[in-house]
Formats: C-alpha cells, structure tokens, sequence
C-alpha cells in the first residue's frame, strides 16, 4: 500500500511538471559565429605570413547547426546548454591558382543560463550567457608538392553572449536571437516546451 502510495505521488509530481513546462528543446541556425570570425582571421595571418602567397577563398558554411534544452527552475531563469556543429570549407590559392581544399568542423558544448524579463502570454523576451569549449579539426587536401595534406585540431574555449531574445509560441514556438558568440550573432530557431 505504502509502495502504491508513494508511485502515485512521483506519477503525480512528474505529471504536474509536464503541465508546468518547464522544460524545453530547440533546433535552431546560428550565422556569423565565432567560428566564422576565426576563419577569416586565419585566413588574414595566412596572407600575411606568406606575403600573399597562400591564400584561400570561396568560403562556404550553412552556419552552425544547433540543439539546445533548457529546464526553468524558477519563473524566469532557465538553465540549458547547447551542442552545435559548424562546418566551413575554403578552396586554397598559391599566388591565383587553386592548389587546395580546406573544410574546417567546430563541435560545440555550452553550458548556459538565461533569464526572461519579459512574459506575456504569446512571447518572452531574455538574455543570456553561455560559457563552453569548442573541438576545432581541420583537413587539408592538396596536389600541389609544395602543399602537403594535412589534419589539426585544437580544444578552444567558447562562449556566446545573447544580448536579447524573442520566443513566440506557448507549447510550439519560434525564437529569433542577436547577440555574439557561438550561437552567432544572428540565431534563429524552432522550439517545444513540455
């Protein structure tokens, strides 16, 4: 009996923390991230280093794909974290001629917290921080004898700082973010609460 008791009181504390939503996952695409802002600096100290010698071009990435959960244990704070995956590949140039490919992949976790400061029934308004690392590999392939294939990788602290965000919807919703980091400095986004 005390057995019975006790599972209809967890059954019941988890069904009311269902209605409660206060847990919530996100997919969402981030454009202009730390990532990107690396890529072109490495690639300015390549042109430097090699006085315009190497260089690359043609960069392309979808940006970085996310997925994000968040759990609010109060009313307006919500901690989460975030993995993402951001993939940039760039053709290499030897003084105009293509002699190689690049394709660069960053994992990213995230740790994070935010904070509501607006609620209306349809949409809130928040900021937030996330403080994480990022797994940074990088292929080189080339025919050129001068540029030898090549991998390197690297464990770099990251972080992304949300300066404000807008999520519309109650169970489903959508959220578009500014604010600069990992997430990039655009981040849009499609989310469930539960």
């Amino acid at each position: 009996m005390k057995q019975q008791l006790l599972l209809s009181l967890v059954v019941i504390c988890f069904v009311s923390q269902l209605n409660a939503q206060n847990n919530e996952v996100r997919a969402n695409l981030g454009l202009l991230t730390t990532a990107d802002i690396g890529s072109i600096f490495e690639d300015l100290l390549v042109r430097t280093i090699t006085i315009g010698g190497y260089s690359t071009d043609d960069a392309t990435s979808l940006g970085a794909i996310g997925l994000e959960y968040w759990h609010s244990p109060s009313d307006r704070l919500k901690i989460g974290g975030l993995l993402s995956l951001q993939k940039i590949d760039k053709e290499v140039f030897f003084t105009g001629n293509k002699v190689g490919d690049i394709t660069d992949n960053y994992y990213t976790i995230l740790p994070q917290i935010s904070y509501e400061f607006v609620q209306a029934n349809w949409i809130r308004l928040y900021s937030g921080v996330g403080l994480g690392l990022t797994i940074w590999e990088q292929q080189l392939k080339s025919d050129d004898p001068k540029l030898t294939d090549g991998k390197a990788s690297d464990v770099l602290f990251n972080f992304h700082l949300n300066a404000i965000g807008a999520r519309v919807g109650n169970t489903f919703g959508a959220s578009l973010e500014l604010g600069f980091g990992a997430k990039g400095i655009i981040n849009a986004g499609l989310s469930y609460r539960f």
